[in-house]
């Protein structure tokens, strides 16, 4: 995580993250079927399902705010590892642009 990082509740970064075990039983414990948040994709990974491509918990209004925060993904808790241009988006590495092309599915 990025010191002196300041959210500005813009949403750029909520896009559909890859989940992981912990992750999937955190949300599980909220009430959340697996069915109703999880996308998987061709080699069996686990993803978020997005809304608009964007995060189904990402609830947008005057700002954005994450409705499970307090049990998001760790990959969210960790945001942001490196920024593109001092904005809030995130840096597109080459790994996702190459699960987005084996997957045809848009992974950040």
């Amino acid at each position: 995580m990025q010191k002196n990082f300041k959210c500005k509740r813009c949403g750029l970064c909520c896009n559909p993250p890859r989940l992981y075990k912990p992750d999937i039983e955190r949300i599980k414990k909220l009430g959340y079927k697996e069915q109703d948040f999880i996308y998987t994709d061709n080699l069996n990974n686990t993803y978020l399902k997005d809304k608009k491509e964007k995060c189904m918990f990402l609830k947008k209004g005057k700002t954005t705010s994450c409705i499970i925060y307090e049990n998001r993904p760790k990959i969210c808790r960790l945001y942001p590892s490196e920024l593109a241009n001092g904005s809030c988006k995130p840096v597109e590495l080459a790994f996702d642009k190459y699960l987005k092309k084996i997957n045809n599915h848009p992974t950040a």
